[in-house]
């Protein structure tokens, strides 16, 4: 049951929560740093959520009622709601060092006219819900990239002016083009309708086109997340070697600190990740000059636990006993790889089409080396329940060229394009060797090393093997796939993976 409040108490409360009578309700009307502060008083205090508001309200701690009567026409009210918040917050947490509180507030911020390159700057934080404009349903404006104020005050400003809305003219000009071939191979089946078909066809020609566009093209990002996380983003970002990363930092500061303003006070240039990333890339720079880049396939393991599928069963048995773990381990070890195979079986085969493998694959670690172009990066770099080591966009390992560009007999135009924009990287690289790559179009390769636990490789395997995947990420989940099948192929068998080829008939995706 609930707690009991008077009618009087009641009356005060009802604008805060959803119910007074029930011990599940909705806080509302409330500065985020309030609800934070709410929430951590469970951790210092015996009295319920709704008490302690009532507490803090009748003895003038926090007054809310300006918030309430908040209109577009009193900025003045929402502005006094604000300082009372700012001063709880700084008398109630700041003082009692209750960091993990600002995981309560929650920012929802419109990122918008960032280039590709900086949105990974920003996505590479885990803990945050992104949503961005996409290559395959939205077709980019040829006007909107960035430009690298240091570029366009140097000798390089033409050529890189040239160069990016050369990319993106060429992008433009394909897009209709490219859709008229898709159409007069793969006409429309009978019941399917007008609509969906001309946008099924737009998309595979974005889909195919997106090779073009330059790493300085802007797009737009939609992020919540919670304000210690935000902190902790804005501080990585203004000490990042990028300037544009360091405005946008800025920009996500000075926005956020009109709604949760005591929660990211702090955030600032953090001297240990500038430096140390600057010191990193100079011992690099000397011990690794002039090795060249070995060729390398799209997906190489290069770590794993050989002992995965005898951990696995004892972690499967572990959680339903009341034994030590190495006790457990040391019972699997001996028991006939049939009895392994059936223990795995039981664990896994029960899975519906849409259900997650249960936790205790969490406890296999796999370490995958992958050379992908940046487009598919972009996509894959999503998948942040992973340990992430991009390295920087560069030429060094050429370019992906889809099968269609071929096909369609606009290989030339294409192979040009990639040449003009190498020649213009290389130039502005000799001045400016991080911003350059900003010219460089999204067809162009590079290597990230990610560590996935075998639970998120069923996820991204699965998810990013499927018929309606870009070719190029697929490719991606099937190697990741077979290489984890060539060593542990028990383990491996579970995953669900789409190892088909596709062409462009699939129009549906």
């Amino acid at each position: 049951m609930g707690e009991t409040f008077t009618e009087s108490e009641k009356a005060i409360l009802a604008p805060y929560v959803t119910n007074t009578d029930r011990p599940v309700f909705a806080l509302r009307n409330m500065p985020e740093e309030v609800i934070a502060v709410l929430f951590a008083y469970y951790s210092r205090s015996r009295e319920s959520l709704r008490r302690n508001l009532l507490k803090l309200i009748q003895e003038g701690d926090l007054d809310l009622t300006e918030r309430l009567q908040f209109s577009p026409g009193r900025g003045d009210a929402l502005a006094a709601a604000r300082e009372k918040a700012r001063q709880f917050h700084e008398k109630w947490v700041v003082g009692y060092g209750h960091s993990s509180v600002a995981e309560h507030a929650v920012a929802h911020l419109a990122i918008e006219d960032v280039s590709i390159i900086c949105s990974k700057v920003i996505e590479d934080t885990r803990l945050a819900a992104y949503t961005e404009k996409s290559t395959r349903y939205v077709v980019f404006d040829p006007d909107k990239f960035h430009r690298p104020p240091s570029i366009m005050a140097s000798r390089h400003a033409a050529l890189f002016q040239d160069t990016a809305s050369g990319l993106l003219r060429a992008y433009t000009g394909l897009t209709e083009p490219v859709t008229e071939e898709i159409k007069r191979r793969y006409p429309r089946d009978e019941g399917q309708g007008a609509g969906a078909y001309n946008a099924a066809c737009r998309a595979k020609a974005c889909d195919i086109l997106r090779y073009l566009l330059p790493a300085a093209t802007t797009t737009n990002i939609g992020v919540t997340i919670n304000a210690r996380v935000l902190e902790h983003l804005i501080t990585k970002m203004l000490s990042h070697p990028l300037e544009e990363a360091r405005a946008c930092a800025a920009a996500l500061k000075r926005e956020a600190t009109q709604l949760i303003p005591t929660l990211i006070k702090y955030a600032d240039r953090n001297a240990y990740m500038a430096e140390t990333r600057a010191a990193v890339e100079g011992e690099a720079a000397r011990l690794l000059a002039g090795e060249a880049p070995a060729p390398g396939r799209p997906v190489t393991l290069v770590r794993y636990d050989d002992r995965a599928e005898d951990m696995l069963v004892a972690v499967i048995l572990y959680e339903m006993s009341s034994l030590p773990f190495t006790q457990v381990l040391g019972r699997v070890e001996k028991l006939p790889g049939e009895e392994r195979a059936r223990i795995l079986d039981e664990f896994l085969r029960r899975r519906g089409r849409h259900d997650q493998p249960l936790r205790a694959l969490e406890h296999a670690y796999y370490t995958f080396d992958i050379l992908v172009d940046f487009g598919a990066f972009r996509d894959i770099q999503r998948h942040r329940m992973a340990t992430q080591t991009p390295q920087e966009l560069g030429p060094a390992h050429g370019y992906s060229t889809p099968p269609e560009i071929e096909a369609f007999g606009h290989r030339k135009t294409f192979d040009g394009w990639m040449a003009r924009a190498e020649e213009a990287y290389r130039a502005i690289a000799a001045d400016f060797p991080r911003e350059a790559a900003y010219v460089l179009p999204l067809a162009f390769r590079k290597r990230v090393l990610f560590t996935w636990n075998l639970r998120e490789v069923h996820h991204f395997v699965q998810l990013r093997s499927a018929p309606q995947g870009h070719v190029s990420y697929r490719t991606i989940a099937q190697e990741v796939y077979r290489e984890l099948e060539r060593v542990q192929p028990l383990l491996a068998k579970y995953i669900r993976a789409d190892l088909k080829s596709y062409d462009l008939g699939r129009l549906g995706a």
